[in-house]
């Protein structure tokens, strides 16, 4: 049970707390997607002329532009999370359903202070929370994955956030190992350095999300490039043509 449904589930004296109702009429938002997390209680909704029923345990992905409006029922808690779209590249383009399991709860948790407050940790979150609510894209099988522990569990880490910047040291302590043995393990099992399998992994994750016709410098931001100039010579000298010229020719073959 979590911290939530230990605060308001099945509360032994209802009579304590009183949250009347909320009505949030209809809007949209210009430059933000936004996340509502139904944290306890429910909350009806209408997004994009489409009804929802939002219940504990449960987010709605709510891309940017999209009208919605909801009401908060009596003694319930909904938290919106804020993404700014120009920075933000995803493959979720429609309203998504989300169930709220602990990993991802813990992270919107921390998403929400750090938006809040100055506890800003270093490493991306809302990377994180998109490669946990969207829907896995089927990855190319041209890029091999090691077999052996511990590179396989690194391997799967970057697939999940090919954002991830730590280290090559900072990720084999991660898996409680050595620089040389990782490196040794992906050149032998993949026929690449860790380096270069890093980059084939970023280079086959843009594709997709320009593919979701996401802007390539927020394509750039979310696998791992501060700079959008060395996204597009990485990206280039990969495809050989660059970001917006791939993102033309997949219009055009639509």
């Amino acid at each position: 049970m979590d911290v939530f449904q230990r605060t308001y589930g099945d509360s032994a004296a209802p009579w304590r707390i009183w949250m009347p109702a909320v009505a949030v009429p209809e809007q949209h938002e210009k430059q933000l997607h936004v996340l509502l997390w139904q944290v306890c209680g429910d909350a009806d909704l209408v997004v994009g002329g489409r009804g929802h029923a939002l219940t504990a345990g449960h987010a709605l992905w709510i891309p940017v532009g999209v009208r919605h409006e909801f009401t908060v029922a009596a003694n319930s808690v909904t938290m919106p999370l804020f993404f700014e779209a120009a920075n933000t590249a995803t493959t979720l383009t429609e309203p998504t359903l989300v169930t709220v399991d602990r990993d991802l709860q813990t992270l919107m948790l921390a998403y929400t202070v750090s938006w809040n407050t100055i506890i800003k940790p270093t490493p991306n979150l809302a990377r994180q929370i998109l490669a946990l609510i969207e829907e896995s894209p089927v990855l190319s099988a041209v890029l091999p994955m090691p077999s052996g522990e511990p590179a396989r569990t690194i391997a799967e880490a970057l697939r999940f956030n090919p954002g991830d910047i730590r280290s090559v040291e900072k990720l084999a302590e991660s898996v409680h190992t050595s620089v040389r043995t990782v490196e040794r393990m992906f050149q032998a099992e993949t026929g690449m350095t860790l380096r270069q399998w890093r980059i084939r992994n970023r280079m086959e994750a843009a594709a997709i999300l320009l593919r979701s016709n996401a802007s390539p410098g927020a394509v750039a931001h979310r696998v791992g490039y501060t700079n959008a100039n060395a996204f597009r010579r990485v990206f280039k000298s990969h495809f050989g043509i660059s970001p917006a010229e791939y993102l033309d020719r997949y219009r055009a073959q639509r």
